[in-house]
């Protein structure tokens, strides 16, 4: 292989394993937090005899946009620094209500359980994601950038990411739908979080980059034959 050629290809395996990594890091804190929350409220089950409902903690993860519009600052402050007013507006924010079973909607239990399912799913995706760049990258290292078993990892490499997204948006429906019930925060209202968007595209990337290396072993295969 070009020499110039193999460095890109590890130049930018490595700064994709690194972006990887670091959205599983900070998507880690939010499911370490959800799953102590869903342990807590198993154990308080367990005593008080009722059904578990993990949206009962009262925990919500929210995205806020101002009701008059984007810059309109509905928030007040005051600065530390000199102790002087300043307006803020808040994009996201992680809240705790008390005593909210009796305002959860119906089918908030249900909603729970795909919550889990799907985060679990998300949880296990982002965790094969770097397995399979991984050994793309030990496959070029030694030269066999044009093997079919690259494709066929870089294909689940991008269906992997797609689907990520769908269920993290999926998650963060219900959850947006449950908090709509319960949360309401004066000047601002509650919005679906889409979620991270440049995962649909560096999903379908690397899925255009599979069909261009099936073309290209073809290609290869081809020029052999004729030979």
């Amino acid at each position: 292989m070009d020499r110039r050629l193999k460095i890109m290809t590890i130049a930018i395996s490595a700064i994709y394993l690194a972006i990887i990594g670091e959205y599983i890091h900070r998507e880690m804190a939010d499911f370490a937090y959800g799953f102590r929350q869903g342990i807590n409220e198993g154990m308080r089950s367990v005593k008080t005899g009722k059904m578990p409902s993990l949206s009962a903690t009262g925990t919500f993860f929210l995205s806020l946009k101002p009701e008059n519009g984007l810059r309109t600052f509905p928030s007040k402050f005051r600065n530390q620094s000199d102790r002087m007013p300043m307006k803020a507006e808040i994009e996201k924010m992680v809240v705790e209500v008390s005593d909210v079973t009796g305002r959860l909607p119906k089918g908030t239990l249900a909603a729970d359980g795909c919550s889990v399912f799907l985060s679990f799913f998300a949880l296990f995706v982002m965790a094969a994601i770097p397995v399979q760049a991984f050994r793309i990258l030990r496959s070029i290292t030694k030269d066999k950038i044009f093997d079919p078993a690259n494709i066929r990892k870089m294909r689940f490499i991008g269906y992997a990411l797609l689907a990520f997204y769908v269920a993290n948006f999926a998650v963060n429906f219900l959850h947006y739908r449950i908090a709509a019930n319960v949360v309401e925060m004066d000047g601002y209202k509650l919005q679906i979080d889409w979620g991270n968007t440049s995962l649909i595209l560096l999903g379908f990337v690397v899925l255009m980059f599979a069909e261009v290396l099936k073309v290209s072993v073809q290609m290869k295969e081809e020029q052999e034959l004729t030979v």
